[in-house]
């Protein structure tokens, strides 16, 4: 798919865990962290949560677009695409859920279990290059996505 000039690669399709009714799984990973400081939720930090994986694969740096059924929604960067999203946007960390934590983690990760629920088509997609830093804010600036916004 192209957006603003690049050829992105299709990734995989977002596909977050469901039960055996095909229902998706809500994770509330705050309740486990053991909040010694007392510290508040951040604004994203309530949920719900969902879990998702993409392939294991994509050790590179670069730029990264988000879809939901073919209309783009998020622009990030990256040094590792798969850790990107698979220790950070598929797999929220309690500690993320609270002031200090990553706010974008669980910003992400509930607008996909949201766009999940109302059963919209969620899409990964891939630029590779070093200069992600750059690359990545000239599309945020022309695209203007949604989530970016949010």
């Amino acid at each position: 798919m192209r957006f603003a000039g690049y050829e992105f690669e299709h990734v995989c399709d977002i596909e977050p865990l469901r039960d055996k009714g095909g229902v998706c799984v809500r994770f509330m990973p705050q309740d486990r962290y053991q909040n010694a400081r007392d510290l508040p939720l951040n604004r994203y930090g309530a949920g719900p949560f969902c879990r998702f994986r993409i392939p294991t694969r994509f050790h590179v740096s670069g730029v990264y677009v988000l879809t939901i059924d073919d209309e783009l929604r998020y622009v990030g960067e990256c040094a590792n695409l798969s850790a990107r999203f698979n220790a950070g946007y598929g797999n929220i960390s309690p500690k993320n859920c609270f002031k200090g934590g990553q706010e974008t983690n669980c910003r992400l990760n509930n607008l996909v279990y949201a766009a999940a629920l109302a059963g919209q088509h969620i899409s990964l997609w891939f630029f590779q290059t070093a200069n992600y830093k750059s690359v990545e804010a000239a599309l945020r600036s022309s695209l203007n996505p949604a989530w970016n916004r949010v």
